[in-house]
């Protein structure tokens, strides 16, 4: 799929005053066109008609573009009145997206693969484990943390570490652990025990955060509850607060 892109410079013939005016502004009408061998022929009129901001000359910045065969630019002839000019109608080529489903097979960046999660929540099955913490990682930077996303360990219990110094110039430091399990198999206490044993290590952080695409059993919510030494220590986000980040993720 393509689009008219680029700019013209033009120099004005009657007192020299120059400017640049985007294509996107000019006036563009598909003329018709013959059939030929490899299809049809498409003429289009490139059009923007002002008279000149210094000494009221008219001026026509004028074009006639021929796209043959298919989405390919074959000529482009310069009609322009009244103005010297460089540059002209250009074809500037974009992806077509059609639906959710095809801008996650064909994201191209960690937002537009939370673009397409937040149109269908379905498709959050679908995604790696590392894709699932570039994308929490991309959530916490796009609300102002330093974020360093870790290399794999065998000890666990952080992911991503999360920096964010607050307006009095005070840093705090997160740890964040990304489960991304099916929706029916819940996080189980050992593992929130496990991660909150290494938010109390030796330049541990000051808050642990387990993120997941499930949810947490009784067992683990409980033991936030009653055996952390605060609740401030050690938050459980599940799947349901998940996509109330990733739909608040661009606001």
């Amino acid at each position: 799929m393509w689009k008219f892109s680029g700019t013209v410079e033009y120099i004005c013939d009657s007192c020299g005053a120059s400017d640049e005016i985007p294509i996107e502004d000019f006036s563009i009408e598909c003329v018709g066109g013959d059939e030929r061998q490899m299809g049809p022929e498409n003429l289009f009129d490139v059009i923007y008609e002002f008279e000149c901001s210094d000494c009221n000359a008219e001026i026509s910045l004028s074009y006639q573009v021929s796209e043959y065969p298919a989405e390919i630019l074959n000529f482009t002839l310069n009609n322009s009145t009244g103005a010297q000019t460089e540059g002209g109608p250009e074809f500037g080529y974009v992806r077509e997206i059609y639906s959710a489903r095809d801008l996650f097979d064909l994201h191209e960046s960690i937002a537009e693969l939370i673009s397409a999660l937040k149109s269908d929540n379905q498709l959050l099955s679908e995604i790696t484990s590392r894709q699932f913490e570039e994308i929490v990682a991309e959530v916490f930077k796009s609300k102002g943390f330093e974020v360093d996303l870790t290399k794999k360990t065998r000890d666990g219990g952080k992911d991503i570490i999360a920096i964010h110094t607050d307006s009095l110039g005070i840093k705090n430091k997160y740890f964040i652990e990304c489960k991304c399990y099916s929706e029916s198999n819940k996080i189980s206490v050992d593992v929130v025990r496990a991660i909150y044993g290494v938010k109390n290590t030796k330049g541990g952080p000051n808050k642990a955060i387990v993120v997941t695409t499930s949810t947490f059993t009784n067992d683990a919510r409980k033991f936030v509850e009653n055996e952390a030494s605060s609740s401030w220590d050690l938050s459980l986000v599940d799947r349901e607060q998940l996509f109330q980040w990733l739909n608040s993720y661009g606001s």
